[in-house]
Protein backbone atom coordinates (compact mmCIF):
# COMPACT_ATOMS: atom_id res chain seq x y z
CA UNK A 1 0.00 0.00 0.00
CA UNK A 2 1.12 3.62 -0.79
CA UNK A 3 1.94 6.45 1.32
CA UNK A 4 -0.51 8.44 1.32
CA UNK A 5 -0.02 12.55 0.02
CA UNK A 6 0.05 14.95 2.75
CA UNK A 7 -2.80 17.32 3.19
CA UNK A 8 -0.34 19.56 4.61
CA UNK A 9 1.50 20.42 1.32
CA UNK A 10 -1.73 19.99 -0.58
CA UNK A 11 -2.84 22.57 0.83
CA UNK A 12 -0.23 24.61 0.66
CA UNK A 13 0.20 23.52 -2.87
CA UNK A 14 -2.90 24.85 -3.39
CA UNK A 15 -2.84 28.12 -2.00
CA UNK A 16 0.17 29.29 -3.38
CA UNK A 17 0.23 27.16 -7.31
CA UNK A 18 -3.39 26.59 -7.34
CA UNK A 19 -3.66 28.43 -11.15
CA UNK A 20 -0.69 26.05 -12.05
CA UNK A 21 -2.40 23.13 -10.89
CA UNK A 22 0.66 21.69 -9.02
CA UNK A 23 -1.48 20.60 -6.53
CA UNK A 24 -2.88 17.80 -8.95
CA UNK A 25 0.83 16.54 -10.06
CA UNK A 26 1.18 16.20 -6.24
CA UNK A 27 -1.33 13.95 -5.82
CA UNK A 28 -0.90 12.04 -8.98
CA UNK A 29 -3.41 13.45 -11.49
CA UNK A 30 -1.12 14.12 -14.20
CA UNK A 31 -3.57 14.96 -17.28
CA UNK A 32 -5.64 17.35 -14.87
CA UNK A 33 -2.75 18.81 -13.89
CA UNK A 34 -1.30 19.66 -17.22
CA UNK A 35 -5.03 20.80 -17.77
CA UNK A 36 -4.84 23.39 -15.09
CA UNK A 37 -1.44 24.48 -16.36
CA UNK A 38 -2.90 25.22 -19.66
CA UNK A 39 -5.96 26.96 -17.96
CA UNK A 40 -4.23 28.92 -15.52
CA UNK A 41 -6.49 26.77 -13.24
CA UNK A 42 -9.67 27.06 -15.41
CA UNK A 43 -9.43 30.71 -15.53
CA UNK A 44 -8.97 30.26 -11.23
CA UNK A 45 -12.52 28.60 -10.93
CA UNK A 46 -11.16 25.30 -11.02
CA UNK A 47 -8.25 25.96 -8.92
CA UNK A 48 -9.97 27.38 -6.71
CA UNK A 49 -13.12 24.73 -5.95
CA UNK A 50 -10.13 22.48 -5.56
CA UNK A 51 -8.59 24.80 -3.07
CA UNK A 52 -12.23 24.82 -0.71
CA UNK A 53 -12.57 20.89 -1.38
CA UNK A 54 -8.37 20.48 0.01
CA UNK A 55 -9.43 23.05 2.76
CA UNK A 56 -12.61 20.79 4.33
CA UNK A 57 -10.74 17.40 3.27
CA UNK A 58 -13.13 17.07 0.31
CA UNK A 59 -9.87 15.53 -1.87
CA UNK A 60 -8.45 12.44 -2.99
CA UNK A 61 -5.35 11.39 -4.70
CA UNK A 62 -5.14 9.40 -7.79
CA UNK A 63 -5.27 6.27 -6.43
CA UNK A 64 -8.46 7.13 -4.42
CA UNK A 65 -6.91 7.29 -0.72
CA UNK A 66 -7.68 10.64 1.78
CA UNK A 67 -4.86 12.35 2.21
CA UNK A 68 -2.48 12.12 5.01
CA UNK A 69 -2.47 14.11 8.32
CA UNK A 70 -5.65 15.94 7.73
CA UNK A 71 -5.86 19.10 10.01
CA UNK A 72 -9.27 20.99 9.92
CA UNK A 73 -8.16 23.88 11.76
CA UNK A 74 -5.06 23.98 9.11
CA UNK A 75 -7.98 24.21 6.67
CA UNK A 76 -9.97 26.97 8.32
CA UNK A 77 -7.51 29.22 8.68
CA UNK A 78 -5.95 29.21 5.19
CA UNK A 79 -9.66 29.58 4.47
CA UNK A 80 -9.95 32.05 6.32
CA UNK A 81 -7.06 34.02 4.98
CA UNK A 82 -8.55 33.31 1.84
CA UNK A 83 -11.86 35.43 2.39
CA UNK A 84 -10.15 38.06 4.08
CA UNK A 85 -7.76 38.33 0.52
CA UNK A 86 -10.78 38.48 -1.51
CA UNK A 87 -12.28 40.89 0.89
CA UNK A 88 -9.39 43.18 0.99
CA UNK A 89 -8.99 43.10 -2.81
CA UNK A 90 -12.58 44.19 -3.43
CA UNK A 91 -11.93 47.07 -0.73
CA UNK A 92 -8.43 48.01 -2.46
CA UNK A 93 -9.99 47.56 -6.18
CA UNK A 94 -13.10 49.67 -4.92
CA UNK A 95 -10.98 52.25 -3.58
CA UNK A 96 -8.76 52.61 -6.60
CA UNK A 97 -11.79 52.92 -8.89
CA UNK A 98 -13.32 55.62 -6.83
CA UNK A 99 -10.26 57.78 -7.04
CA UNK A 100 -10.12 56.91 -10.62
CA UNK A 101 -13.96 58.21 -10.81
CA UNK A 102 -12.82 61.45 -9.06
CA UNK A 103 -10.40 62.26 -11.14
CA UNK A 104 -12.51 62.38 -14.65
Amino acid sequence: MEERKSYTVTLLLSFFLGGLGIHRFYTGHIGIGIAQLLTCGGCGIWALIDFIMICFNNYKDAQGQELGDYNPTLGKVFFGIWVACVILSIFFYATMFAEVMKGI
